[in-house]
């Protein structure tokens, strides 16, 4: 009996034990898991923001490529109306004559180009430029048909400007917005007038990321712009 009642009170002293730590353990069981769950948490917000920021610079600079090859193909062809130069007696006015002789304007955030559209472009042209590559050549305002053997290239201005943080495409009387989220478009001509730089800064208000490209575009029609 003695035996029984000694061994009854060791195991009432051992489950007492066991009582007394299981909260201390169950604590350091939920401090570790929580560790475990922050850790874990931080990481994939790293991961995210990551998977967001590379997203968002890919955007930024597929838009900005578009939006740079627009403009550097207007660059290289201001000024390229065919295949006969011009004179003053083949324009229909002083103000063609002033774009013709001055087809690239250049100024801070404004690139402004006279170029030859491409035919069945479906908004008509400011100028129409009728040849027949041979010796004869005459620019009438306006759009104008062509009757054989002459050819009709129709020619309009082009004007890239900045306005807010939208970069503008204005095609003769119709304007269009090109590119958004634009923080500086900066254009600038070398001293002898036969390259343009691009400078161009986009940002991502969302994920305050920004991002620069800068393009040399060598002009094709050289001359002082």
């Amino acid at each position: 009996l003695l035996y029984i009642l000694r061994h009854a009170l060791v195991a009432h002293q051992q489950r007492v034990v066991a009582l007394e730590w299981l909260p201390v353990e169950l604590l350091l069981a939920l401090a570790l898991g929580l560790m475990l769950l922050a850790g874990a948490s931080q990481l994939f917000t790293s991961a995210h923001r990551a998977w967001q920021l590379q997203g968002a610079a890919l955007r930024m600079q597929e838009d900005a490529r578009l939006a740079l090859l627009r403009m550097a193909q207007d660059i290289r062809m201001a000024g390229m109306f065919g295949c006969l130069r011009l004179e003053p007696a083949d324009l229909p006015d002083g103000d063609t004559f002033t774009a013709f002789s001055r087809p690239l304007e250049v100024e801070g955030s404004n690139l402004e180009a006279v170029v030859a559209d491409l035919p069945g472009h479906p908004l008509k042209p400011q100028w129409t430029l009728l040849t027949d590559c041979v010796g004869y050549a005459k620019v009438h305002r306006g759009h104008v048909q062509a009757a054989a053997p002459l050819m009709a290239i129709p020619i309009t201005r082009h004007r890239y400007a900045v306005r807010g943080a939208t970069l503008y495409f204005t095609r003769g009387s119709s304007t269009q917005p090109l590119l958004e989220h634009v923080r500086r478009l900066h254009v600038v001509a070398a001293a002898d007038g036969q390259r343009i730089d691009l400078h161009l800064d986009l940002f991502d208000p969302v994920l305050a990321l920004e991002q620069q490209y800068v393009v040399s575009v060598a002009r094709r029609n050289g001359g002082e712009p």
